[in-house]
């Protein structure tokens, strides 16, 4: 009961950010909300159109779409558009996508930090800690970056399903329940589910009781990689066709914060301690915790072994991410590939968030520590972060017509932007579908977001254009035969052209499956088989 209480007391607490969002009907001006908005209008539609789950945008780009869903997580939109299906509009289902993200965060991490500390003091601690990390907040109330409010959300949620499995002898339920959190927690955000997969894989190495339970810790979480394969393997591997890597490689170099900042308590969200807008102070309550975690350490009064091993931990994760979020680890900016998908070197205060959250609930509280000194402690650590109750940068009157017929293409660095194409379109077409070479007419055109019917009607050959940006998946047939697609043509760069006989022909131009998602989907489809054999081993032998 008394922890029932807790979960209460948690999501009150947690909610506190965000009523005022919900006490108007304008939007929280953010970083990022003009291009959620958006995409919430085009994953609803793709959705709508039978798309499951969305890779291509078909409206955005002025039309000529883009292949931005292979790419972008899902979680954070699948929320929104089920708000948006409930009758919501898209201002609201951002609010609401960003409330529930906080509020499932709050809930995981306490569920998580009562199973690893079994004591209801520190859990309490530990998940105020997180909650009120201020970049937790700044990611959702100045960023407004939704995707990595759940990342932050499912990463206590799969260390749970880990700790709870140390426990359990039903090992097929255990990896099981370890491999859908993972599945969840990387289908969040890409760059920081794959920070997180690390983060989560040193807990296992190193707090499981035996090497039975870590085998099935890993086993979990490569259910929750095969599981999730639809989504990482094609935006891995087809990511060479956009310009992200060109355009991206070089950014991290002008957010480096300056160390110090780090460590001084940001109460105003001041932009003198500010990189790229973003305030990087890792938070008065949680700097205390660091400092205080050093001492004992130095004085050897770290006594349990649990304790000593939960403290190193945290430190190393802390102090890990501090050396990379510095100018002195640009050898390893410059030489992974994959860290620069990050983009800001600050991000990385999402590891801090955690780790000296866990770092606070071991060396704040103990079994003597009075009930007024954790009321303290979880008072200073909110209201240190109060400034944060408003979004710092205003609210905003939108119009939401205007997003649900966005003409861009919600990317600022061409992470989506298809390299055989000019760049992104800068005008609507006159002409969706034009006959380019030879003399013909097109009638009866219909155009959907991944499928695209006419007729032409050829006096000889002909050379057609669909005003559409071509990327692996997109076949043209006509009268059931598939035509090959030229997209590499200097007059019409990207954009899908075939040439046709002369005569009268029925056209499809259709989005299908690449290679490479048709091995990933089948990866997912038989790991799908797999879990569903784990379920039914799992209730057999707990009958």
């Amino acid at each position: 009961m008394k922890s029932f209480k807790h979960y209460i007391l948690v999501i009150a607490i947690s909610l506190l950010p965000f009523i005022s969002l919900f006490i108007t009907d304008l939007a929280p001006h953010t970083h990022d909300s003009p291009v959620h908005f958006a995409r919430i209008a085009a994953y609803y539609k793709a959705l709508s159109e039978g798309q499951i789950l969305p890779r291509w945008a078909g409206e955005l780009n002025y039309g000529y779409g883009m292949p931005l869903f292979n790419f972008i997580y899902h979680v954070p939109y699948v929320v929104a558009s089920a708000v948006v299906a409930l009758g919501g509009g898209l201002v609201f289902a951002f609010k609401i996508s960003l409330t529930v993200s906080f509020l499932l965060s709050g809930i995981f991490m306490y569920l998580f930090s009562l199973r690893f500390f079994k004591h209801e003091g520190k859990a309490l601690l530990a998940t105020i800690l997180y909650q009120f990390a201020p970049f937790h907040l700044i990611d959702l109330l100045v960023r407004g970056d939704m995707a990595e409010g759940y990342a932050l959300a499912f990463l206590p949620l799969v260390l749970y399903a880990v700790t709870r499995g140390f426990t359990q002898n039903n090992s097929y339920l255990n990896v099981l329940f370890t491999g859908v959190s993972t599945l969840l927690l990387i289908t969040s955000h890409n760059a920081i589910s794959l920070v997180f997969f690390g983060v989560i894989t040193l807990f296992v190495l190193l707090f499981s009781p035996n090497h039975q339970k870590r085998i099935e810790g890993f086993m979990g979480l490569t259910l929750g990689l095969t599981l999730s394969a639809f989504y990482w393997i094609p935006a891995i591997i087809e990511r060479r066709y956009t310009y992200g890597d060109l355009f991206m490689k070089d950014m991290y170099k002008s957010h480096f914060a300056p160390f110090v900042n780090f460590f001084i308590p940001n109460l105003t969200n001041a932009a003198s301690l500010q990189t790229g807008g973003i305030a990087v102070s890792l938070g008065l309550t949680q700097v205390v915790s660091l400092f205080y975690a050093i001492t004992l350490i130095l004085r050897k009064k770290i006594n349990s072994a649990t304790e000593k091993k939960t403290v190193w931990f945290a430190l190393f994760l802390t102090g890990l991410a501090l050396f990379v979020m510095q100018p002195v680890s640009q050898f390893l900016w410059t030489n992974i590939p994959i860290l620069r998908m990050f983009q800001f070197p600050w991000r990385l205060l999402n590891i801090t968030a955690f780790s000296l959250a866990i770092l606070g609930g071991v060396v704040y509280i103990n079994k003597k520590t009075p009930l007024y000194l954790i009321v303290i402690l979880i008072t200073m650590t909110v209201a240190s972060t109060a400034v944060y109750f408003r979004p710092p940068l205003g609210m905003d009157k939108i119009d939401e017509r205007y997003f649900w017929d966005y003409p861009l293409n919600t990317t600022y660095f061409g992470e989506t932007d298809v390299i055989w194409s000019a760049g992104p379109a800068g005008s609507y077409p006159e002409n969706r579908f034009e006959i380019v070479g030879g003399t013909g007419t097109i009638s009866n055109p219909v155009k959907k977001g991944t499928l695209h019917t006419f007729t032409v009607t050829a006096a000889n050959d002909v050379q057609v254009v669909d005003r559409t940006q071509y990327f692996p998946g997109w076949r043209v047939y006509a009268g059931g035969k598939k035509i090959p697609v030229e997209f590499q043509d200097q007059n019409w760069r990207g954009l899908i052209t075939f040439r046709l006989p002369g005569g009268t022909h029925h056209v499809r131009v259709v989005w299908e499956e690449s290679p490479v998602r048709r091995i990933a989907e089948t990866v997912t489809l038989f790991s799908l088989i797999a879990a569903a054999a784990l379920y039914a081993l799992g209730i057999r032998k707990k009958s």
